[in-house]
């Protein structure tokens, strides 16, 4: 599958950052999988260096 960035779609795939999947639904670079794995591990380092980069993208509710 060939991914390209069109702008006047409403959702484009993109790879996966971590896992190279390609996904529509994607959050800071990571798909919807990954961000579910992420918040099942018992170390939470990787989910925490996750969650800080959506609060450095979108900001702090």
């Amino acid at each position: 599958m060939t991914v390209t960035a069109d702008h006047t779609v409403m959702a484009e795939p993109r790879p996966c950052e971590r896992c190279s999947k390609v996904s529509l639904l994607w959050v800071v670079g990571r798909c919807a999988d990954c961000i579910a794995e992420l918040g099942l591990q018992d170390d939470r380092t990787e989910y925490d260096a996750w969650k800080a980069d959506v609060q450095a993208e979108y900001g702090r509710k």
